[in-house]
């Protein structure tokens, strides 16, 4: 059975994703703490949606996308960890918002 996600709950992720990516200009150690936080909490989100599965079913396609989304944005979270070049940093949160939308797209399908 397929689970449905609203488009409000994808349409709040993209406009996150966008809001991290305004707030951040870099120039901060804090900053990019907040950064951090902010992507895990999003990563979370993610999970969750990918994780609900109702008891003998198989996941679905959109939940493998949210599977996806969790584990790009753990890795991300990872790399800007280490990242100092704020321009690979945007890059990261770009990749964020392209996936969201592809997730969003799919969901419209």
């Amino acid at each position: 059975m397929k689970t449905v996600f609203s488009r409000k709950k994808q349409s709040t992720l993209k406009k996150r994703i966008a809001k991290i990516a305004e707030k951040f200009d870099g120039s901060t150690q804090k900053i990019r703490g907040q950064l951090i936080l902010d992507l895990k909490v999003i990563a979370e989100m993610a999970y969750d949606q990918a994780t609900k599965i109702k008891k003998g079913s198989r996941p679905t396609k959109e939940q493998q996308k949210w599977a996806q989304l969790a584990a790009y944005i753990s890795n991300a979270i990872n790399r800007i960890a280490r990242e100092y070049d704020d321009k690979k940093i945007l890059e990261e949160l770009e990749e964020l918002k392209k996936m969201a939308v592809d997730i969003e797209r799919e969901k419209g399908t």
